[in-house]
């Protein structure tokens, strides 16, 4: 039998050991230990989308071509000098346009017939008229016309043209001269008037047509959300249109809207109402397309990618060592916290806070400034001050390096998918991604938010 005082002293041994077995460093974890600050609301750039757009012309012009008679006739009989009849028949308007202005070609053929009398006396002849023809019982001589429209769009999406009369070119003409006058030239002066008419025609029409069912698809189908895979909606929100030069290339009137639009990507849908199609703006040259989006870097997964290189790894430091058994990342406020489990010279638990720093380069996440929390240090002093000793912190801090590449290059293609696809409305989006930089990030309860600015070019393009 032990005497009662020894059993006591063994007893007391063996508890103080059964403590340094199952108990180990286990520190508070940080005061700021899953505490977020509210995520900043995503900037919207300003925009300016390069949207082509063509209008084929011959149909308005058409209609002014259906609207002007296709033969005419006049005469004048005064009692003494030149007195005829004539007649004009022409065929369908022909257009071909440059630049800003369409060019009208008329082919006409005429013929008159009349009589000359030198001198009148109580409104009859005193000698015998001379009478004179020229396309009338036979073939029609042959004339073309020659007509410019001046075109511009007006701020109510309307086409507004300045037609007139440019040039006429007699092919055959008629030789018929009397006292130096020439029939043509005073035919001519009949068909100016007429062409006058023909000019007003084809304002007022031309004046008629409404380029809105050309645009308004456009405005309507930049309202609503795109759905981009893995990254949420990408929302344009067009603020303005506007309208570029115009061209006329043969029959087909071309131009380009600019529409300034403030483009964000959010992580859920929008039920705003659609805005109105505003009046057309001054134009502003296309300077590419830019919208930021978040992209989520979920803890769980970044804890099991840096434990999977450093769980094999024994960190040394004056003959002593540990091994690390499990790491958990979780939000501190303004920084990242990482929950380290080890093994070793002693067991335990130690916590870290870092800064997180991006490098959209090499696709990598790495945490900065990697120091021991304040518990942690508190506890290392009385317990195991060698743990530290910079060389561990320090080799920590390297292993703390997260490749993002997959989720980087799958956002690429995400938003480049979305730029590139068929919408309603005949719509169609035709963007190239140039750029992914990451801006900023936010440290949000389940995962940590990288803020990236992306960067391409985009046009609009509508089935006319």
């Amino acid at each position: 039998m032990y005497p009662k005082n020894v059993l006591s002293y063994l007893y007391y041994v063996g508890f103080i050991l059964l403590l340094a077995n199952c108990g180990g460093i286990k520190p508070k974890a940080p005061t700021a230990a899953n505490q977020t600050l509210p995520p900043k609301p995503l900037p919207a750039v300003i925009s300016n989308i390069h949207i082509p757009i063509k209008v084929e012309m011959k149909p308005f012009f058409k209609m002014a071509d259906d609207a002007f008679d296709k033969e005419f006739k006049g005469s004048d009989k005064p009692c003494s000098g030149l007195r005829y009849d004539y007649k004009v028949k022409r065929e369908s308007l022909q257009i071909e346009g440059s630049g800003k202005t369409v060019n009208l070609n008329l082919d006409m053929a005429y013929g008159f017939k009349g009589e000359y009398c030198a001198a009148c006396l109580f409104d009859a002849c005193v000698n015998p008229p001379i009478p004179f023809s020229c396309g009338w019982n036979e073939k029609l001589r042959r004339v073309n016309v020659k007509l410019a429209s001046d075109i511009e769009i007006m701020p109510n999406y309307r086409i507004k043209s300045s037609s007139r009369f440019t040039d006429i070119k007699t092919i055959d003409p008629c030789e018929v001269t009397f006292a130096n006058i020439n029939i043509n030239s005073i035919l001519q002066s009949q068909l100016k008037p007429q062409l006058g008419k023909f000019a007003g025609i084809i304002d007022a029409e031309v004046a008629k047509q409404d380029l809105k069912p050309y645009i308004k698809p456009v405005w309507d189908a930049l309202q609503g959300d795109i759905k981009i895979d893995r990254v949420g909606y990408l929302r344009f929100q067009p603020k303005e249109i506007s309208l570029g030069e115009i061209n006329m290339n043969g029959s087909q009137l071309s131009f380009s809207v600019g529409l300034k639009a403030a483009p964000i990507i959010a992580s859920a849908s929008s039920a705003a109402s659609p805005a109105v199609l505003p009046n057309l703006s001054a134009y502003k040259k296309n300077t590419g397309f830019e919208v930021y989006t978040d992209l989520y870097l979920n803890y769980d997964s970044l804890s099991a990618q840096v434990y999977s290189t450093i769980k094999d790894q024994v960190f040394e430091m004056g003959g002593k060592k540990i091994k690390v058994t499990y790491l958990k990342l979780f939000p501190a406020k303004e920084k990242l916290g990482v929950e380290v489990g080890f093994t070793g010279s002693n067991k335990g638990t130690f916590y870290l806070l870092s800064v997180p720093e991006f490098n959209a380069k090499t696709s990598q996440l790495r945490l900065k400034q990697v120091e021991y929390d304040i518990e942690t240090k508190n506890v290392l002093i009385k317990s195991a001050k060698w743990l530290l000793d910079e060389t561990i912190r320090k080799k920590m801090e390297e292993q703390m390096v997260f490749d993002v590449s997959d989720l980087m290059k799958l956002t690429r293609e995400s938003i480049h998918a979305s730029l590139n696809q068929k919408m309603d409305f005949g719509v169609r989006l035709q963007g190239s991604l140039q750029d992914l930089d990451i801006k900023d990030y936010s440290i949000q309860p389940d995962a940590l938010v990288v803020r990236a600015l992306t960067k391409g070019n985009l046009q609009v393009f509508i089935n006319q």
